[in-house]
């Protein structure tokens, strides 16, 4: 009789396409048969019987399969994929009217960069994000391991910060994002994470990160750890004291810093809040780019005698409200919004917790870079290295930011495919 369960099993099966979709079906009706059985054997029934009438109870093989092949279908979300398209489709505008100040071919490499970036998205998203939840420490180690070679080993130096260079690769501290992020969203999507664990982790992690040095990264990944430590299971209480505590040693750190810094970092944070004041040193930037986006107007301007630096890096925002004015920058920025926005919506409709904690992982890596690279070129925020997500030019920042839509479209393409028991 057990070869007739396996046969109406099979033939279940052959009505439903996705195969993780008959992983999760075929255990569901297992479990189901067995307990049908169980409770008929209590009642008196002997084994094939009991069997025999659980199967009949469950229908037509034909008709469950349809039903289950329509329930547990794998979902395309066409709306977060069709505003990536276009987002990063829009990074080849800012090498347009610069490439003239390149030796190189920045278009060509620019649309490689883009196409591989897409690629990489729908590669992920066809990974089964699942399967890769029990390799959550492996990513810490091997995040781990990077950050002590960026450390200790690093093969490329660049205004004071340890890079390493493989294969047309640059590794940065923010390289590793995608890497902690796998760790903490396994982590903190388990039932009763520690709270020692999670202190000591970040602990470690941020000061390796703080050694590179790099202050744009330890904020990034200060964001994300706090928005999946305050999306955990952990009760509020002891999520709000840590916050408390932590803030209160930050405070203290800050302060501490504060004494201890040097005049032309004051001169710094000084030209930042009174620009006109040091006009002819560290307040000239800031000048220089309030001066830039403002000229473009609503609709741009095709030439530029005396570009500003990094047009197509961290000011790529600049660059594009120079050149194609501020309709397009308007458009681009709401673009960037419905792409946040869209994720925010899905994870609110992710069931399994652990997909839910890496959309929101995402959402916040991705909306950091957004909100401060585009503060920065308005005047709001200090100038810092940071780039604009896929419109800055190069290969690493593109491609790791299309590995982290294809994460959110691999939990979104797998959210009916549950298993209900």
């Amino acid at each position: 009789m057990t070869n007739l369960k396996e046969h109406f099993l099979t033939e279940v099966m052959q009505y439903i396409k996705s195969r993780e979709a008959k992983e999760v079906v075929y255990k569901e009706l297992n479990y189901h048969l067995k307990m049908s059985k169980s409770e008929l054997v209590s009642n008196g029934a002997n084994e094939n019987e009991a069997e025999e009438k659980a199967i009949n109870q469950m229908g037509s093989p034909e008709d469950l399969g349809i039903h289950f092949n329509k329930l547990y279908r794998p979902i395309f979300d066409w709306k977060l994929f069709g505003l990536f398209i276009i987002i990063i489709s829009m990074g080849i505008l800012p090498i347009i009217n610069v490439q003239e100040y390149y030796s190189e071919n920045l278009m060509i490499k620019q649309t490689i960069y883009i196409v591989l970036g897409i690629l990489v998205s729908i590669t992920v998203m066809v990974i089964d994000y699942r399967k890769i939840k029990k390799l959550g420490y492996l990513f810490l180690i091997v995040a781990l391991s990077l950050l002590l070679t960026l450390n200790f080993f690093p093969n490329m130096m660049l205004n004071g910060v340890s890079y390493l260079r493989i294969m047309g690769f640059t590794i940065s501290g923010n390289s590793l994002l995608p890497f902690f992020l796998m760790f903490w969203a396994f982590y903190l999507s388990k039932e009763k994470p520690r709270l020692s664990v999670v202190f000591s982790v970040y602990l470690i992690t941020v000061i390796l990160i703080m050694r590179l040095p790099s202050l744009t990264d330890v904020f990034i990944y200060s964001i994300l750890v706090l928005t999946l430590f305050i999306s955990s299971s952990i009760s509020k209480k002891a999520i709000y004291t840590t916050i408390g505590v932590s803030f209160g040693l930050l405070l203290i750190y800050v302060v501490l810093l504060l004494l201890t810094t040097k005049e032309y970092q004051w001169v710094r944070l000084l030209a930042f809040l009174n620009p006109e004041d040091y006009a002819q040193d560290a307040g000239y930037m800031y000048l220089r780019l309030k001066d830039f986006i403002n000229s473009g107007g609503w609709f741009g301007k095709q030439e530029v005698a005396n570009p500003i630096p990094e047009l197509t890096t961290d000011m790529v925002f600049a660059n594009i409200t120079y050149f194609y004015g501020w309709l397009v920058a308007v458009f681009l920025l709401v673009l960037l919004s419905l792409l946040l926005f869209r994720m925010i919506v899905l994870s609110i409709q992710i069931k399994d917790r652990f997909g839910k904690q890496l959309i929101l992982g995402v959402c916040s890596l991705l909306s950091v870079q957004f909100v401060y690279n585009v503060g920065m070129v308005l005047g709001l925020l200090p100038l810092i290295s940071m780039s604009l997500p896929f419109i800055s030019y190069g290969l690493t920042p593109t491609v790791l930011n299309s590995f982290l839509i294809g994460i959110v479209l691999s939990v979104y393409h797998r959210k009916n495919i549950t298993l209900s028991i």
